[in-house]
């Protein structure tokens, strides 16, 4: 909340400290920094000066930068911090990153390249599956302020045998037919459509040929699953959009605004950590952290489930979501941690790291979700 304080626009050069100056009586618990926050304030070494250069000798605020309970501090005024805030900037001293319009700017052409996928899944800490892959992204042009990526996913692998094995492989081939998929982007980055590559009936065909390479009851059943699928455009969008890859880069990320402390208002998003489950309703907090490292940029984004199903309701294929329902005793309960770090240079997302848990009955189910962008 931005502290309630009056506008003297020449406080800044006033010799007498006390003449009009703004004062702030310091509460429990706050800093320099997050006072600085409140005030709009891009660095809270300046708000430190600020105050030395007005106060008398007893109230000077020694160089640890702590504060004391009720302590009156000299603060500025808004068209002050407007002037000192272009001056940080101008020095490039500012402790917090700033946007375009307070959001990180989405650049299509940057997703282009290769992607190292791995997830996990244990149960009450004891890992019980681990599966890796590999997705591509190219980006092709820009169409009537939506942009086209072909996308296209390889390299399966999965823990298991037998059975498994043979669907793992089975994957591997409707991979080959299927992608490329065209994904269509709109401005905001988020994915709003998808186009294959060959018509339908093609790809359709070419999956029915699989049977004879991929024989018996189970190989028969998936062949014909991913058949209806690729009937319907609308499944093959709702199929993709149940990937965990394309839910972290291409849901509302890219969508949400940041304040000056670098963190950025609520919003909700959808995220398939249990799949084949429906995605989970998620209320979603960014922040974005100092650069340490002028090349990169870190997003803290931390989650709590917002969704008023219950996890039997999560795995019903034909339960329809009421958005005007709201959670209750019986909800699910779940959590939900990410950390994206992104190129400074053009904003893509270069490495990502997130975890999730949820109470299941008797235990508690934690997915892990790693991906990578490869050089090159």
């Amino acid at each position: 909340m931005k502290k309630n304080i009056s506008d003297h626009t020449d406080s800044v050069d006033r010799s007498d400290p006390t003449d009009k100056q703004n004062f702030y009586v310091v509460k429990p618990d706050e800093t320099l920094e997050s006072i600085s926050r409140d005030l709009m304030l891009e660095n809270p070494q300046y708000l430190h000066e600020y105050h030395n250069q007005r106060c008398s000798f007893l109230d000077i605020i020694p160089d640890d930068g702590k504060l004391r309970l009720l302590q009156k501090l000299c603060i500025p005024g808004s068209r002050e911090i407007l002037k000192m805030n272009a001056l940080i900037r101008e020095k490039g001293e500012g402790l917090y990153q700033q946007f375009p319009n307070g959001k990180i700017p989405f650049n299509a052409e940057a997703f282009s390249g290769e992607y190292k996928i791995r997830q996990t899944e244990s149960d009450d800490g004891v890992q019980k599956s681990e599966y890796a892959y590999s997705i591509h992204f190219n980006y092709i042009k820009k169409e009537e302020n939506r942009y086209c990526i072909h996308f296209s996913m390889s390299d399966f692998t999965k823990d298991g045998e037998g059975l498994e094995q043979k669907i793992n492989t089975l994957a591997s081939a409707f991979a080959r037919i299927i992608y490329p998929v065209t994904l269509v982007i709109d401005e905001s980055g988020k994915f709003v459509a998808a186009e294959t590559h060959q018509e339908v009936q093609h790809i359709i065909n070419e999956i029915e040929a699989l049977k004879k390479y991929h024989q018996g009851y189970y190989a028969s059943m998936h062949i014909d699953q991913m058949k209806d699928k690729m009937a319907d455009s609308k499944n093959i969008f709702s199929s993709l959009k149940r990937i965990l890859p394309i839910q972290f880069l291409f849901g509302c990320f890219y969508q949400a605004r940041y304040t000056i402390s670098g963190f950025a208002s609520p919003y909700t998003d959808e995220f398939s950590w249990l799949a084949p489950a429906s995605p989970i309703r998620m209320e979603i907090v960014n922040q974005t952290l100092s650069e340490k490292d002028s090349g990169f940029l870190e997003v803290l984004q931390t989650g709590r489930s917002v969704d008023y199903r219950t996890v039997e309701q999560l795995f019903d294929p034909d339960w329809e979501y009421d958005l005007l329902e709201k959670p209750h005793s019986k909800s699910l309960s779940a959590n939900h941690s990410a950390a994206y770090i992104l190129s400074a240079e053009d904003f893509s997302v270069q490495k990502l790291k997130a975890e999730f848990d949820i109470q299941i009955a008797d235990y508690e189910k934690s997915v892990t979700f790693e991906l990578e962008k490869l050089a090159g």
